[in-house]
């Protein structure tokens, strides 16, 4: 199973991407960063056995909190509305980029 691990701004961005993981068969383990604080946040051993790291930010990657940790990872940033209005269509893209 095909792992992908995103840093979201938003619980509703999270959870529409668990939810289309969940319909497409990939595993998603995602955090939640708001006002600086990381909600459950992403073990190394999931960012090293990711196949791709998402940000689902309107900003800019550089406010991620601990952003070293995705150092040398394939990523792919998209706006929070994009996932939240069709979460699988985004994971097909990244998906179809990878192979």
């Amino acid at each position: 199973m095909k792992k992908i691990v995103a840093v979201c701004e938003n619980k509703e961005s999270k959870k529409a991407l668990e939810e289309a993981g969940n319909k497409l068969g990939y595993e998603i383990v995602a955090e939640t960063q708001i006002n600086e604080v990381i909600n459950n946040e992403i073990s190394m051993s999931d960012i090293k056995e990711a196949t791709a790291v998402l940000f689902v930010i309107n900003g800019s990657v550089e406010d991620i909190e601990k952003i070293e940790r995705f150092i040398d990872c394939e990523y792919y940033e998209v706006e929070p509305q994009y996932v939240i209005n069709d979460a699988i269509s985004v994971i097909n893209e990244i998906v179809m980029d990878l192979n």
